[in-house]
């Protein structure tokens, strides 16, 4: 007996059942061979698909590991250039400033190099008058006593009323100067006329002095205000003063300043 059941093979039923009471089972007979193999083949394939989970997970991992250092490296990146532009904000600021302050302080300069060259000066060195016009008549009768002057040089500074010229009267020893800084523009000086020295300002300004006299000054040469034109003498204390502006002419009296 014991050798009988030593040979019987062992088998399993598998009973298919419903919930329907009109539904019949089934049943399904499986050898042990069968179930081992087909308990290997899951063995196998659980095993597979663990190394392969586990070797996907490992890269999924590592990818992960690299993916989070790259975000860490990418963030400190970023602060640095946060602060970078910060700094830099801050230097385009300064700089800015600087600029500004520079351009506020080159147009004050542009600004008194033009002032400074305005003809506002007093076109003589010292204490000089206006030469009315009743003047002249007043110097015809003085000349009338003199019997030893019937043969005097009658060339005078004539004041040209187009020009709005002043005639200042000075004495002798004084000296006729430049009102403002520039360029001499034009010197004449010929016999039997009035010499003349034209200045030209170099801002639409153009000042010309008129005298009996001889300049002192080159026609080219660059002078400052208060460089002398002419030395009065006995014969040429009179003196032609008149100013343009763009070519239109100026009342000198609105333009000289009188200090003292």
């Amino acid at each position: 007996m014991s050798t009988d059941l030593r040979k019987r093979k062992i088998t399993y039923t598998i009973i298919l059942t419903s919930d329907s009471p009109a539904a019949n089972y089934r049943r399904m007979h499986i050898k042990t061979g069968a179930l081992a193999v087909v308990s290997f083949v899951v063995f196998v394939a659980v095993i597979c698909y663990a190394v392969y989970t586990t070797i996907t997970m490992g890269g999924y991992i590592e990818r992960n590991a690299r993916q989070l250092e790259q975000l860490v490296q990418m963030k400190e990146e970023k602060e640095a250039l946060l602060a970078e532009k910060e700094s830099l904000a801050g230097k385009v600021t300064s700089l800015e400033e600087t600029l500004s302050r520079k351009e506020e302080q080159e147009h004050e300069l542009v600004a008194a190099h033009e002032e400074n060259y305005i003809p506002k000066g007093f076109p003589m060195s010292g204490a000089a008058q206006i030469k009315e016009e009743d003047t002249a008549a007043e110097d015809a009768q003085d000349d009338e006593n003199e019997e030893a002057e019937e043969e005097e040089n009658t060339l005078k500074v004539e004041a040209k009323e187009e020009w709005k010229e002043l005639i200042f009267v000075a004495a002798e020893g004084t000296k006729v100067v430049a009102t403002a800084p520039g360029t001499v523009k034009e010197v004449r000086e010929a016999e039997g006329e009035v010499s003349y020295v034209i200045i030209d300002h170099g801002n639409g300004y153009v000042t010309t002095y008129r005298n009996l006299g001889s300049p002192i000054v080159e026609e080219g040469s660059q002078v400052v205000k208060g460089v002398a034109l002419f030395l009065v003498g006995e014969d040429n204390t009179e003196t032609g003063y008149s100013i343009r502006k763009d070519d239109d002419y100026v009342d000198p009296l609105d333009m000289i300043e009188i200090k003292g």
